[in-house]
């Protein structure tokens, strides 16, 4: 595998993850201001999430930096581990950088998470979070069985 190629490859489909997920939040912010939409156990619900997962630590002011040193941690895991040859590894890590970024964005361009997935008995979500969970999922399968998971190059 050209190792430069996939990491331009990778690196336009974070782009296009983290466009998907500023746009679906912009969607939300668009159409649901007014609008609560639920079909049974699942729907759309606007909300406005001022600290990070589950809505810990919110209005603190070190969410920011903290967050950027965590996105960048993860960013370098996944090139480290993608020029090693950890395929499976290496997409968790993206998927989980893409998800940071574009939560990130929102913080600091307005100072609070776009939430508006709504599933019963969970909290309300947005695309970026599922990208971490997703991320986070596969990164654990790849360390737990490396063989099955690890797309080893």
């Amino acid at each position: 595998m050209n190792r430069p190629s996939a990491l331009f490859r990778w690196s336009v489909l974070v782009v296009l993850m983290i466009l998907a997920d500023q746009g679906t939040k912009w969607m939300a912010r668009r159409f649901l201001l007014q609008h609560v939409i639920t079909a049974g156990p699942v729907g759309f619900v606007l909300t406005m999430n001022k600290g990070v997962a589950f809505g810990l630590f919110g209005g603190r002011q070190w969410v920011v930096p903290v967050n950027a040193v965590l996105g960048l941690g993860v960013c370098v895991a996944a090139i480290a581990v993608l020029r090693r040859g950890d395929r499976g590894l290496a997409h968790g890590f993206l998927l989980v950088f893409a998800g940071f970024a574009g939560n990130f964005i929102d913080r600091v361009v307005a100072g609070q998470v776009t939430d508006f997935l709504w599933v019963r008995g969970w909290s309300v979500f947005n695309m970026a979070d599922c990208l971490v969970t997703t991320g986070a999922i596969l990164c654990g399968l790849a360390l737990l069985f490396p063989n099955q998971w690890g797309f080893h190059a």
